[in-house]
C-alpha cells in the first residue's frame, strides 16, 4: 500500500529552498518566483520539479554500498603507478582515468597510495557517477523498482564504460521499458575494447560482465 506523502505547508517548502542554497538565503525575485508558481500548483509537485530542474537531491539518492565497493575495487584493482588499461588509457589506483578536477591521468603522474587513490575514486564516483545513475533512473529509484544491487551493478558498469556509455546502452532502454531481465542480460554485451582501431572481446570484461549481471538479478 502506497503511503501519501506528509503535508508540506508553504513554510515547510521555503525552509527546504533556503536549506538547498549555499548561503541559506533567499532573494526575494526567488521568493516571488515561488509565490507565483504556488498559485498554479501544489508544495510537492514544484518541489519535485525544482530537484529535477536543478539536481537537487531530495535526500533518498542511493549511494554505493560497501559491498558494491568492494566488488568495483577487486574489479579494478590497484596500481600506484599509472599504467595503460586493456584499451592503452593512462589510469591510476582504483581504475581512474581522470583526477576531480576533470584533469585526465598522465603516464608522468606520481604515484598515489592506497589512501590516495581510494579518495580520488570517491569523489568521481560522488560527483559524477552515482547522480548520473541517480537522475537517470529517479523514477525507478523513487518506485522502489531499482534496488541497492541493482544501483551496485549500475555504477560498476558505469564507472567502466562512462556516463554516456549508459545512457546510450540497450541496458537503460530496458530499465526504462521495464523490462529488467532483459536489462540483465544487456549487460553481456559490454564486453569489448577498441584496442589498436578494432573492437575486440576482452576476457576480464567478459568475467565482469557477468558478475555485475548476477548481481544486478541478486
Amino acid at each position: 500500500m502506497t503511503q501519501s506523502k506528509a503535508v508540506l505547508t508553504e513554510e515547510d517548502f521555503f525552509n527546504w529552498m533556503r536549506s538547498m542554497q549555499d548561503n541559506k538565503r533567499l532573494t526575494q525575485a526567488q521568493v516571488n518566483g515561488a509565490l507565483e508558481l504556488l498559485a498554479l500548483i501544489d508544495t510537492h509537485e514544484l518541489q519535485d520539479i525544482l530537484i529535477r530542474v536543478n539536481g537537487w537531491s531530495d535526500g533518498e539518492e542511493m549511494q554505493l554500498s560497501e559491498a558494491g565497493m568492494a566488488l568495483l575495487n577487486e574489479f579494478e584493482g590497484f596500481r600506484a603507478k599509472p599504467y595503460r588499461d586493456s584499451v592503452g588509457k593512462p589510469t591510476i589506483g582504483w581504475g581512474t582515468t581522470y583526477y576531480p578536477d576533470g584533469t585526465p591521468v598522465r603516464m608522468s603522474d606520481k604515484p598515489v597510495t592506497r589512501s590516495e587513490a581510494a579518495s580520488i575514486k570517491q569523489a568521481v564516483l560522488n560527483q559524477d557517477f552515482s547522480p548520473a545513475v541517480n537522475m537517470m533512473f529517479a523514477d525507478e529509484i523513487e518506485s522502489g523498482a531499482i534496488t541497492q544491487n541493482m544501483f551496485d551493478a549500475l555504477i560498476s558498469l558505469v564507472y567502466n564504460i562512462g556516463v554516456m556509455g549508459l545512457k546510450a546502452s540497450s541496458i537503460y532502454r530496458n530499465i526504462k521499458a521495464g523490462r529488467y531481465d532483459a536489462a540483465a542480460d544487456s549487460f553481456l554485451l559490454y564486453n569489448k575494447g577498441r584496442i589498436n582501431g578494432r573492437l575486440e572481446v576482452i576476457d576480464g570484461l567478459v568475467t565482469r560482465r557477468h558478475k555485475e549481471r548476477v548481481l544486478f538479478l541478486a
